[in-house]
């Protein structure tokens, strides 16, 4: 399932208000706000665009975009996934 806050961690980080970021997309902030509470998803083909306006490399919006949000919580530092039973 796709993470929302990733967007908005990015978003905030670059400081871009919610209008600046959906004029940058071409899209309104209804749009913007219907995926950050989870009620839409980001399509991939935004992806590359959405990468662009928020500073970071498409692979890595996509990565953590659709990531399990659980799984980056639960990771262990050391990067090895945990073993199973």
């Amino acid at each position: 399932m796709p993470n929302p806050h990733v967007l908005e961690k990015y978003r905030l980080k670059r400081k871009l208000s919610v209008k600046q970021l959906t004029e940058r997309m071409g899209k309104t902030p209804g749009w913007y706000s219907k995926i950050k509470h989870g009620h839409f998803h980001l399509p991939s083909y935004h992806i590359p665009k959405m990468a662009e306006v928020l500073g970071i490399r498409p692979d890595v919006l996509a990565k953590e975009y659709f990531s399990e949000s659980k799984l980056e919580e639960t990771s262990s530092s050391d990067g090895e996934e945990p073993q199973t039973a």
